[in-house]
């Protein structure tokens, strides 16, 4: 059985986790703030919508349309600043559990892929347009999804409704990019062979791996590590329990351990890092927050690790 100062131990060093996770979270919203103020000219968000605006002039073009792939992106890591703001929460919690704390971290590097590739740096000719014919894949996608969904409950009105949303929203894509468009509409597996500007769709394993090769230098297999602790897996149950024995009936109890917090801190926090850089980065802003926020984190958390070892 796990020792109490063990226990005691792994507490304290759950409620120096959340504060990081805490105050990453500000400095998160300092740096999103910032963004009320518009891009500088010389910024890639304003290169790419200057080039989005010559390559698809069209007079019925969608307003703003060459902002996109940086709207959707800076939802998305919102989106990931709660999902940490949740794993705080989860530390702090008493008794702490930390097989609450996978999941989140999982969704995470999910919602992290899809910015990576939303503001992935492109090569090359038209990386404006190429960047919304991304945007509006994610966006099509997605509705899509949602109106397969609602099919399987039989919500007759709401399918009626997301198949005109999205009917609309490919038309508008037909006339942006005429002749480039693939999006086969029988089934959700169809998704996956979508192309539009010439840009395919890509899959969640595939987004997820190009976030940690753009920013993670020894993440190999980091996804499967999150996942295999996030799925139902009895290896993983008893890997994270102790077996204990009362009244002749053996259950299992889950007791924090302070190197699996700290792994499980460390990745939620430096996914949300890296992909606050790049939005930051992409639309010019000052990172000077996150940065502040660096110099707090213990030392070993941005030196190289082997980030399946848990």
């Amino acid at each position: 059985m796990t020792d109490v100062q063990d226990v005691q131990d792994a507490n304290r060093t759950a409620n120096m986790l959340a504060e990081l996770c805490e105050s990453l979270v500000v400095s998160w919203k300092e740096i999103s703030q910032q963004a009320f103020a518009g891009a500088p000219p010389e910024a890639p968000l304003s290169l790419d919508a200057n080039d989005a605006r010559r390559s698809l002039s069209l007079p019925d073009r969608p307003k703003n349309l060459e902002y996109a792939a940086v709207y959707i992106s800076g939802e998305m890591v919102g989106a990931i600043s709660l999902l940490l703001q949740a794993v705080a929460t989860q530390l702090r919690a008493r008794p702490l559990v930390s097989l609450t704390i996978w999941p989140l971290v999982r969704a995470e590097l999910e919602y992290a892929g899809r910015v990576a590739w939303l503001l992935e740096p492109l090569e090359g000719s038209n990386a404006g347009a190429r960047r919304v014919a991304r945007a509006l894949l994610e966006q099509l996608s997605s509705m899509q999804r949602e109106r397969f969904t609602a099919g399987k409950f039989n919500n007759k009105p709401l399918v009626k409704q997301l198949k005109q949303e999205r009917d609309a929203l490919l038309a508008a894509i037909k006339s942006l990019f005429p002749d480039d468009v693939h999006a086969p509409l029988d089934s959700p597996k169809d998704i996956e062979e979508w192309k539009i500007g010439g840009e395919p769709m890509l899959s969640l394993g595939k987004a997820n791996d190009l976030f940690v090769s753009l920013n993670v230098k020894t993440g190999k297999a980091l996804y499967d590590t999150l996942s295999d602790h996030s799925h139902p897996s009895i290896t993983a149950l008893a890997r994270q329990s102790v077996a204990v024995e009362s009244e002749g009936v053996t259950f299992r109890t889950y007791p924090p351990v302070a190197e699996v917090l700290d792994y499980q801190a460390r990745l939620g926090c430096l996914i949300l890092y890296k992909a606050a850089h790049t939005i930051a980065g992409y639309h010019g802003l000052n990172t000077d927050p996150l940065e502040r926020w660096a110099e707090t984190v213990p030392e070993h958390w941005f030196n190289p690790t082997k980030d399946a070892e848990n």
